[in-house]
């Protein structure tokens, strides 16, 4: 795309133009999950992230900043965000290895029964603060193990909602770990 239809283009998407905004996501889409998938080699992480870039930049379009080309603009972004992501998947992991060192200890002492039970009323807590669509999507998904495309069908939606409400109900979650963490 030349430089000027890009800044049209994104001058568009500043001022909420929902067709120039699916031009943008048609257009950069492909070219940023590709990107993704290359700097973290997982494709749901790498699909996670870059549909919430699109979230984000929708749900922000009247505050982005100017732009001189929208393709670097983008791939920072998604980078920053990459990286925030894997930052959160290690606290996140920490916490699921220390979860799993309890459960492994053949004679738990009473304090560590007793973090396991917090731990795991902690995490029963949030997972039940998720918004109702979205729980039920998340159990689907992560205890029923139903794929997207299963749970889509299940509940008469799109794919894509589908991975936008995982996605989101992801954050929350990590969210919530990094707040107990701290």
């Amino acid at each position: 795309m030349a430089k000027e239809g890009q800044h049209t283009l994104w001058s568009s998407i500043r001022t909420g133009n929902e067709t120039a905004f699916r031009q943008l996501f048609d257009e950069y889409w492909a070219p940023l999950f590709t990107y993704a998938c290359k700097i973290t080699r997982d494709h749901s992480l790498a699909q996670d992230s870059v549909q919430a870039l699109f979230i984000h930049l929708w749900e922000k379009h009247d505050v982005l900043p100017e732009v001189a080309a929208i393709l670097p603009y983008l791939r920072s972004a998604l980078k920053n965000r990459l990286l925030n992501a894997l930052r959160d998947e290690h606290v996140y992991q920490k916490h699921v290895d220390i979860f799993t060192q309890v459960l492994d200890t053949n004679a738990p002492s009473s304090s560590e029964q007793l973090h396991l039970k917090e731990t795991e009323q902690q995490l029963l807590h949030s997972i039940n603060r998720l918004p109702g669509k979205m729980k039920d999507v998340f159990y689907l998904h992560r205890i029923e193990d139903l794929s997207v495309a299963e749970i889509a069908g299940k509940l008469g939606t799109s794919p894509q909602t589908i991975r936008n409400q995982l996605s989101t109900a992801m954050q929350r979650l990590r969210n919530g770990w990094k707040t107990i963490a701290n």
